[in-house]
């Protein structure tokens, strides 16, 4: 399979997955279906930007999957729900519900597991997408891939405690917290006018400093909150703080941040840049990860961006690619510890003709690299319909 813009597709494509306008609703459309002209109107008026599709050049190209459907059912309600609570009381004291908190952090323990049992696999997040809406979809991106990297990081580094101590206990229990705090973390824009939040343009001054008020309008939300802890708060507060001190809204940096914090720091912003917004399309998700990495130090912690780099997937499975020797293809396999050497599936030479698929391991191939993900696959014929 591979993902291709609803913009792309052809008359005849098949479909790969099953498409959902949201994670807890029927298919729109299900896997094996063929793309008519209605169906893609229909995706597009779904909000549906990409979808997976089956054939012959994707052979063999699988998705990297990082949570369960369940998974994702489950935490795209308990977000929708602590939105509606909050939304629902906003001129009465706005908070969220002691049953909201609860399920928050049922959540984040499945998010916890789901994430665990692929530790050793590289992570790509371009599935999570729905037609949600952005804030949604970017809190269960957001909080998925800060567990992830926030169960290396401890596992690696630990955590430190109140009396500065480090330590690799309780790993299980404090990325439940962290959760929490991930899944809640942009709580606050649910106070920021929206005509601010979906403005097409630059901000001005004022909206700007509107928009810099979400954390402490958040804090304030969770301030009456039952259950959730100080740690979940930190996260709320400051996930906008940056390493070298140019962040808000208290302007720490280094270690005066939360561990928490840093982490979905490095969540947030990746996530922000791979999706589309209001006032720009979505960067490709190899231009995200490198702004990430090269901020090392400066915006973000080392230690986070260290797993960060070693684990996510830059050029995830069926990215398309053109490499350093003028052979273009597609994103087969990514593998951990080697997330910018993937295997790709050949099937243009560098004369720009299609060629029989065969994969090259760029790991056992020294000097070819990938240059660029901007290339149009090659005009194939189209298949018959079921």
């Amino acid at each position: 399979m591979r993902p291709v813009s609803v913009e792309q597709l052809r008359t005849g494509d098949r479909l790969g997955r099953d498409v959902h306008t949201s994670p807890d609703a029927l298919p729109l459309l299900r896997a094996g279906v063929r793309i008519s002209d209605s169906y893609r109107q229909s995706l597009l008026r779904a909000g549906i930007t990409s979808v997976w599709i089956d054939d012959g050049l994707s052979e063999g190209i699988e998705p990297l999957e990082v949570l369960e459907a369940v998974t994702k059912q489950r935490a795209t309600s308990a977000i929708r729900d602590a939105f509606r609570d909050v939304t629902k009381s906003m001129e009465q004291g706005a908070t969220v519900s002691a049953d909201t908190v609860q399920e928050m952090r049922e959540v984040a323990e499945l998010i916890v597991g789901d994430v665990a049992g692929n530790v050793h696999s590289a992570l790509a997040l371009n599935d999570l997408a729905n037609a949600d809406g952005y804030t949604l979809k970017h809190s269960l991106a957001v909080t998925t891939l800060g567990l992830s990297i926030g169960l290396r990081v401890m596992q690696k580094y630990g955590w430190t405690d109140v009396r500065g101590k480090r330590r690799y206990d309780g790993i299980e229990d404090r990325l439940t917290v962290l959760g929490v705090g991930l899944l809640l973390h942009d709580i606050g824009k649910l106070a920021v006018p929206g005509e601010i939040l979906r403005k097409p343009g630059k901000l001005t001054d004022d909206e700007w400093q509107a928009m810099r008020a979400h954390p402490m309008l958040g804090v304030q939300i969770l301030k009456k909150a039952e259950g959730i802890s100080p740690l979940a708060r930190a996260v709320v507060r400051s996930h906008h703080e940056r390493w070298n001190g140019s962040g808000y809204p208290d302007r720490q940096s280094g270690a005066e941040i939360h561990q928490f914090a840093r982490i979905a720091a490095v969540a947030d912003v990746f996530d922000a840049l791979t999706s589309d917004r209001y006032y720009r399309k979505a960067l490709p998700i190899h231009e995200g990860y490198d702004f990430i990495v090269t901020r090392s130090g400066s915006d973000f912690d080392p230690e986070v961006v260290d797993l960060f780099r070693s684990s996510v997937a830059p050029y995830p499975p069926g990215t398309p690619v053109v490499l350093s020797d003028g052979h273009r293809g597609l994103v087969k396999e990514v593998r951990q510890q080697a997330v910018r050497s993937p295997i790709v599936r050949i099937i243009v030479d560098p004369s720009g003709a299609l060629v029989p698929p065969r994969d090259l391991d760029l790991l056992q191939s020294p000097g070819i690299t990938i240059v660029s993900t901007e290339f149009e696959i090659p005009e194939i014929p189209a298949p018959t319909p079921a």
